[in-house]
């Protein structure tokens, strides 16, 4: 019995994708990997020979190829589906398309979240994925990655008390995680920390714990440009358990208790991601652009260290 299988291409102009164009056919086939097969031997043919279907909500290729890791790409264009009335999950491949031609790399099925590192475009280097790796019991273990992936140093650096490096540590990670939420703009360290940290009970602000970092991860001391200039209060911290005090014209704070709340921070925004898990994009999509120590890419078996 025929059935009808779909080429479908993601046409991307300045790194969105507006359109998709499509070839139908109808075919008997025995399975599906003879029509599938069939469809790729076609990919050049029918792009040449397609026709074009226009989004009603155009993406971008950030947005596709977290939804892909996810495993929900589909949505992006199921549209296409309901116009075509192809039904839910018609056989199809889908191809990208950039300046007219078909991005050919790698095959892989809907759903595969393995869509950077995959043995056959890396030449041997070898990385732990991070999507897969966290990816268990029902869910990606969010909560568990952000510890690793930072939490981890800074509590071994804090317990060694190497308390300096520790703070730098802390308040790096504040600008990762606020990147995660917010993206590429400006002041999202504060925005971050006034959104999900409450510091008043260590009697600073975020824009002053801001200019701390500004001092520390800059210059490794407390004189950011807008300290020198006298619009920002002159802070830094102290190991004990006292809240805060004042010395010398300084507003000291608990590092230990600042660790705490940013950790109750941490958990507040973590949440987010449970309300709406459509968050989960942007996380994907932003977090494939961050660097760790779990995700050193190496040539076979990793070294051990010296020393």
């Amino acid at each position: 019995m025929a059935e009808t299988i779909y080429n479908l291409f993601l046409v991307y102009q300045d790194g969105v994708c507006s359109q998709v164009r499509y070839v139908t056919h109808e075919i008997d086939a025995s399975d599906d990997k003879e029509a599938l097969d069939f469809l790729l031997g076609r990919v050049a043919i029918d792009l040449n020979n397609s026709k074009t279907i226009k989004l009603t909500k155009p993406f971008d290729k950030a947005e596709h190829d977290a939804r892909s890791r996810l495993g929900h790409s589909q949505v992006l264009w199921e549209e296409v589906y309901q116009v075509l009335g192809a039904g839910e999950q018609p056989l199809s491949v889908i191809t990208p398309v950039v300046n007219g031609i078909p991005q050919v790399q790698f095959r892989s099925q809907l759903g595969d979240p393995d869509i950077y590192l995959r043995e056959d475009m890396t030449q041997g280097i070898l990385m732990d994925d991070w999507i897969i790796k966290y990816t268990r019991d029902g869910g990606l273990q969010l909560s568990e990655l952000i510890h690793d992936d930072y939490f981890k140093a800074i509590k071994i650096t804090f317990n060694a008390r190497l308390h300096v490096s520790a703070m730098k540590l802390l308040l790096s990670a504040i600008d990762s995680l606020a990147y995660i939420e917010f993206g590429d703009e400006r002041d999202v360290f504060i925005k971050w920390m006034n959104a999900y940290a409450d510091l008043r009970p260590l009697g600073i602000t975020s824009e002053e714990l801001w200019e701390l970092r500004n001092g520390l991860l800059h210059m490794t001391n407390l004189d950011s440009r807008a300290v020198n200039k006298r619009k920002v209060r002159r802070i830094s911290f102290h190991a004990g358990a006292k809240l805060f005090y004042e010395r010398d014209g300084i507003h000291f704070f608990s590092f230990y208790e600042l660790l705490m709340e940013i950790g109750r921070a941490h958990a507040r925004w973590l949440e987010t991601y449970n309300v709406n898990p459509e968050k989960r994009v942007d996380f994907v999509s932003r977090y494939d652009q961050t660097i760790s120590d779990s995700r050193m890419a190496h040539h076979g078996s990793v070294p051990p260290p010296r020393g």
